[in-house]
């Protein structure tokens, strides 16, 4: 190939990669919003907020959170996915917004592999298995000799018909052999209040919120969903330990933005998201809500998605959940 015509090709490479480099030198000049896709109140949103204030500290931009619940995180998922790619609008999602809640619809209005440019991976997070005290329910034991009692008679709350909360209560009736009712919410936080009230029997809830509930007496934490116990609540049994043995199950939070997004954004994004959760100060923030922060390159979060998407069919297949 002569010089001449690598010169020229090498002219047309820049010209299409400086604007996006230099509109990334600028970025941001406006706030940016941060869609949580569930009610303010739950863990996601403690987490979101934390990312905001972190976020927006590096780039001198306010970070504003829009809390947009319904549909297991699909309506704010899915105005995300369908706005401007610009960088000004992006999404603090949980894998049931991302993978399970998709995968459960019969028109599902975004694909995570598709619609999204990947940011970085935030925090994973364990359950904890709630109920109301004084309803007589005090261990994994006295809830499944309650439900084996009365087949159907127990009810439990979820952020949502496919959230990864909704699953964790599936897969542990289906592995515990028991008959429970499933009643979806549009987050978590509303659950929680009608567990307050006696509506509902017990919910999973992200053990960052589910822990305050605890400490103020509200409710009575019954075991965690990991294998191992949480350095949150270190003296409370596994949902393992007390007879359904091998259960597991926690969610993982990310940011993503619109596809189409310009490259030197997302990196941007990354890089700055990436700095402010691993600040000492934020990580601790991050443990003492019983999240662990935990980022990644935007190709590893891609690759993370690829992957769960096939466990996660699988699991709701085998659960009977899917519906088509």
């Amino acid at each position: 190939m002569h010089r001449s015509t690598l010169c020229g090709l090498t002219t047309i490479a820049l010209a299409f990669a400086l604007p996006s480099f230099a509109q990334a030198q600028t970025y941001p000049v406006r706030p940016i919003r941060l869609i949580v896709p569930f009610p303010p109140g739950g863990t996601i949103d403690m987490v979101g907020r934390m990312v905001a204030q972190g976020l927006g500290e590096r780039v001198g931009q306010t970070v504003v959170v829009d809390n947009r619940g319904g549909a297991g995180g699909m309506i704010g998922a899915e105005l995300v996915a369908k706005s401007t790619p610009d960088g000004y609008t992006l999404c603090l999602c949980s894998a049931g917004a991302m993978i399970s809640s998709p995968l459960l619809a019969a028109n599902p209005p975004y694909n995570a592999q598709r619609d999204f440019a990947p940011i970085t991976s935030v925090a994973t997070v364990p359950y904890l298995l709630l109920a109301r005290n004084g309803a007589g329910l005090t261990s994994i034991k006295d809830l499944l000799a309650a439900a084996k009692q009365k087949p159907g008679a127990l009810n439990y709350g979820s952020a949502g018909t496919g959230s990864t909360s909704h699953l964790a209560a599936a897969m542990f009736a289906s592995m515990a052999g028991i008959n429970v009712v499933h009643v979806p919410y549009k987050g978590s936080a509303p659950a929680a209040t009608d567990l307050f009230g006696g509506q509902i029997q017990f919910v999973f809830e992200a053990i960052g919120a589910g822990v305050q509930y605890v400490k103020t007496g509200r409710l009575r934490a019954l075991g965690v969903s990991t294998l191992k116990r949480s350095m949150t609540l270190p003296d409370l049994p596994t949902i393992s330990e007390q007879g359904v043995t091998g259960y597991e199950m926690s969610t993982w939070h990310s940011v993503a933005a619109p596809r189409g997004t310009p490259p030197a954004i997302i990196d941007k994004l990354n890089r700055e998201i990436v700095a402010a959760i691993g600040a000492a100060e934020v990580r601790e923030r991050f443990i003492a809500a019983g999240t662990e922060p935990q980022s990644s390159t935007p190709e590893q979060l891609r690759e993370r998605i690829a992957q769960e998407i096939p466990r996660w069919d699988k699991l709701l297949t085998q659960l009977g959940l899917k519906k088509n």
